[in-house]
């Protein structure tokens, strides 16, 4: 059996596998450990679903050829990501037009994208969107609130496409949400202001846009990766963004109102200038 990987043949000894399932598994192995990921395979050059399991059963010596399309870890969650952004706007495109054997495929095949979809979304170990999402696909496979579905699978949608850019192109998106958290960074006073005025709602919506705009700023990082500079800015981000969530779970407001303006705002202020990714030099 000959083995492809991005047309290239390979030197790989096959150590006890009987079946095309063992060889993935050890193919996959074998390219985890090079930071790669499997992103197609087609057997004597046909393509083969990698959901499917019936394929993986097929001895190896009916096989002649073996080829692997590999993907990078940043190529693969690109491809994930659209790959789940399709299934909620042909999700949202089905329930607008009353198609039944669309939904029924969809539903059938949700459960395939429940298995990536703690990846994509990174919610960390108490998830509230997957769970929402997977409670509103039970109640319309039940014939409840189709409509309700159709506007969560387009906000979905729009999710999924941030996170898509975040991984596509993370130093654009790193930029472009450094400006606005500068941008933003002189609203910050206001906010103690509010939280001892009880304007509590007004507090907590910056806070929220806040939150919202330094996690696209660390993801974004994250997909980058190298460089001192960056990784001292991402770890400082998260010391400051732990000690603001502790202050808010205790309902601090005193303190609070200190980490916006003394801590947080000067470190938003020095984003866009401090800004530089391998390759670059500083402005």
């Amino acid at each position: 059996m000959t083995i492809t990987i991005n047309g290239d043949n390979i030197n790989y000894t096959l150590e006890g596998e009987k079946t095309a399932g063992d060889v993935l598994k050890g193919l996959s192995s074998w390219l985890e450990d090079s930071g790669m990921l499997v992103g197609g395979i087609k057997l004597d050059d046909k393509a083969v679903p990698l959901g499917d399991i019936e394929w993986r059963t097929r001895p190896v010596e009916e096989i002649s050829s073996f080829t692997v399309e590999a993907l990078s870890i940043r190529e693969g969650r690109v491809h994930q990501l659209e790959t789940a952004r399709g299934f909620f706007i042909l999700l949202k495109s089905a329930i607008e037009a009353g198609d039944g054997d669309a939904l029924n495929e969809l539903s059938e095949g949700f459960a395939d994208l429940r298995r990536v979809l703690p990846h994509l979304l990174e919610e960390g170990p108490n998830p509230v969107i997957l769970p929402h999402i997977e409670a509103s696909m039970e109640k319309m496979n039940n014939g409840e609130t189709p409509e309700a579905m159709a506007v969560e699978a387009a906000q979905m949608a729009n999710l999924l496409e941030g996170r898509l850019k975040e991984a596509a192109d993370p130093e654009a998106e790193a930029k472009s949400a450094a400006e606005a958290l500068s941008s933003m960074a002189h609203s910050l006073d206001d906010v103690a202001v509010h939280l001892q005025t009880g304007k509590d709602k007004n507090a907590m919506e910056t806070i929220i846009h806040l939150t919202e705009l330094l996690q696209t700023f660390m993801r974004s990082l994250a997909w980058i990766g190298g460089g001192e500079e960056i990784k001292k800015i991402a770890d400082d981000m998260n010391t400051i963004l732990a000690e603001l969530e502790e202050a808010l779970k205790a309902n601090d407001t005193v303190l609070i109102g200190d980490l916006l303006e003394y801590e947080i705002k000067p470190r938003l202020l020095g984003l866009p200038a401090g800004l530089a990714f391998p390759g670059e030099t500083e402005s």
